[in-house]
């Protein structure tokens, strides 16, 4: 599998939500998943493929007990492939918390004032890093607000 970055670019508009509620909501709302569309993008996952969010719909909409099961066993499956029989934990890197959208639950949303607002320097990020390798971490997940 060869990653393409740009083939999932947002426009760079600052402060400007990218997370579309409407589009979100209606993707939820669509009809039961079919058996053949469930199948399909299982067999895009077990390639490798990254998921669009009309697929992970598909995935959440998926009703059937024996299509859950499907889920389940390629996810599964999926997780053997990439990391084998054992437990795989990515340490999280704070990136920054400067953030337009305005998830419930997240203290980076963008109505939370009492929130001190920062992005780290390429610097913060180079001392951020070498902690994380001292600390034994090989594996990292990038935070964004």
């Amino acid at each position: 599998m060869h990653f393409r970055p740009e083939s999932y670019c947002i426009a760079d508009e600052p402060m400007k939500p990218f997370i579309d509620p409407e589009e979100i909501w209606e993707l939820l709302n669509r009809p039961a998943s079919t058996d053949l569309e469930v199948e399909r993008v299982i067999a895009r996952s077990l390639d490798k493929q990254r998921l669009t969010l009309q697929e992970v719909a598909i995935l959440i909409n998926a009703a059937a007990p024996e299509q859950i099961k499907r889920i389940k066993e390629g996810a599964r499956e999926l997780k053997r492939k990439i990391y084998g029989n054992r437990v795989v934990l990515f340490a999280p890197l704070y990136v920054g918390n400067k953030c337009s959208n305005e998830c419930t639950y997240c203290g980076f949303r963008a109505s939370n004032k009492s929130q001190v607002r920062k992005t780290l320097t390429g610097e913060e990020l180079k001392r951020e890093i070498e902690v994380l390798e001292d600390n034994g971490q090989k594996r990292l997940i990038l935070v964004y607000g």
